[in-house]
């Protein structure tokens, strides 16, 4: 069971002075409590902020958004106390985010505070290489309409930002740039900020202080089976290969000491944050793990345990799709792969229905030379080197036939009241070249 959290989209601050709101436009805002007038707001989230809690001090909020992240922003004083809390501040928001998974992009924030007269700025953002690829840096809207956004350079672990503004001076709070990176090691690391200037428009620097952000390791879930950041179909297929083992394994998700059904539709009740989002995961070539027998298989037991608790019911939903994705809505020759080959090569199919299936290979003069015989074949996609068809090159009598084009014929035969019938055909073209 996951643990149970904070649901609360509203939270009042320590001094009880500003309420923070969480809202489905993804974003965070802090209104002031007597006036109403809104201080402050944070963007980080890709999906609605569902959830928002204040720090014991005031000075950090923590937000939960339905795309399963939770973020930490600091909040900015309004009302500074001494002069030291006057100074400008540029920061990376959010302070603390947990690492989207390999291959993920994340986007950060390049944020100031207490800006006077700011017409132009730069900075400098160190972060770990062996964690973070830079892929885009964009302005900001803190400076005036029209300011001029320098290309971002980037060197080593390092990319430095900077604009200018022709049309005047901004004061206050906002956002200078954004910061878009690729996680390419899921790890704990550090964003920095270096040689800041921030510029009027007569020219005069000042230097202002600086805040630094943390990339977190995300909390390991149960249903990572091979710990790789993400709940996928390779964790499924790992809690599959462990069925019906006892004793300590990474594969027994819920704990109690055997690895089963309940295992495999906890795990595919992890994919991904909504129904929506699920059929993304299985883009891939599914074919490569899973065939639709074995789905199947998997669903009706699961079925038949039917335990209530929601994670369980929301892993058979899962399995259904997942079972969709598996089954063609039409039978299919696909192109045979490689093309050109030599010697050998695969040919791909898939069955709306089971029948009979075979593969006729001719050369060009319309003369067979081969016969694939499949036998009886389920509904499916036979589209990996596992389950395609395989031809090695060689006509009937086992010798290899000569360079040139060739095509090849699917057929398929069902058996309807003990006759049986001819069902689908189809033709593709292949080269052989040696």
């Amino acid at each position: 069971m996951r643990p149970k959290i904070w649901n609360s989209l509203t939270s009042y601050s320590p001094d009880g002075k500003t309420i923070a709101s969480g809202s489905s436009d993804n974003t965070i805002r802090l209104w002031d409590v007597q006036t109403s007038v809104e201080k402050q707001r944070f963007i980080g989230h890709t999906s609605g902020v569902y959830s928002v809690s204040f720090s014991p001090d005031g000075k950090t909020i923590a937000s939960r958004s339905w795309d399963g992240t939770v973020l930490l922003w600091r909040v900015t004083p309004t009302e500074p106390t001494d002069a030291s809390t006057t100074a400008a501040t540029l920061s990376i928001s959010p302070a603390s985010v947990v690492s989207p998974a390999v291959g993920e992009q994340l986007e950060l924030s390049l944020n100031i505070t207490r800006g006077e007269a700011v017409a132009g700025y730069q900075a400098t953002v160190q972060f770990d290489d062996t964690a973070l690829r830079y892929v885009l840096g964009a302005n900001g809207d803190f400076l005036p309409a029209g300011a001029f956004f320098i290309p971002p350079v980037a060197e080593g672990n390092t990319v430095t930002l900077a604009a200018s503004s022709l049309a005047g001076e901004s004061n206050g709070t906002g956002t200078l740039a954004t910061i878009t990176f690729e996680v390419i090691a899921v790890k704990d690391s550090t964003l920095s900020l270096s040689d800041v200037i921030l510029t009027d428009r007569a020219g005069k620097s000042t230097i202002p202080e600086t805040e630094d952000a943390e990339i977190t390791i995300p909390s390991q879930l149960p249903e990572d089976v091979n710990d790789d950041g993400v709940v996928n179909i390779v964790d499924l297929t790992l809690v599959a290969s462990n069925f019906g083992k006892t004793g300590k394994n990474v594969a027994d998700v819920n704990g109690d000491g055997v690895v089963n059904i309940v295992d495999l539709t906890l795990v595919a009740a992890a994919f991904g944050n909504t129904v929506e989002a699920a059929p993304a995961l299985w883009s891939a070539n599914l074919d490569n793990m899973l065939t639709r027998t074995t789905v199947e298989k998997w669903l009706k037991e699961a079925r038949q345990v039917n335990l209530p608790d929601p994670d369980f019911q929301r892993g058979i939903f899962v399995l259904e799709n997942l079972l969709k994705a598996l089954t063609p809505k039409e039978t299919a020759l696909l192109p045979n792969y490689p093309n050109p080959f030599n010697p050998e090569t695969w040919i791909p199919y898939q069955l709306a229905k089971p029948a009979d299936v075979s593969i006729s290979i001719y050369a060009a003069d319309g003369k067979r030379i081969r016969v694939l015989v499949l036998g009886h074949q389920p509904v499916g996609i036979y589209e990996s080197r596992s389950r395609a068809a395989y031809w090695d090159g060689k006509n009937e009598l086992g010798e290899p036939v000569a360079s040139g084009v060739y095509f090849y014929t699917l057929s398929t035969e069902s058996t309807r009241d003990s006759v049986t019938a001819g069902d689908f055909t189809a033709t593709r073209k292949m080269v052989i070249m040696k």
